[in-house]
């Protein structure tokens, strides 16, 4: 979450991913979805598809 408002509330999934690695997170792709999907039923964040590769993660509460 403080990586997401970081980067004003709203990202690419990867550009999220690549965030956490920066700031020495060590967390895979399938760990972050999986964050992700569990943010997303508690209704912190919201996932919307792009394409089939691409998401972006927007924060929806703090």
């Amino acid at each position: 979450m403080d990586a997401l408002k970081r980067v004003g509330g709203k990202a690419l999934e990867q550009n999220l991913l690549d965030e956490l690695r920066k700031r020495g997170v060590d967390i895979s792709y399938d760990m972050l979805r999986q964050t992700l999907m569990k943010l997303e039923i508690h209704g912190r964040v919201r996932v919307l598809s792009l394409d089939a590769e691409r998401r972006v993660v927007e924060l929806i509460s703090s």
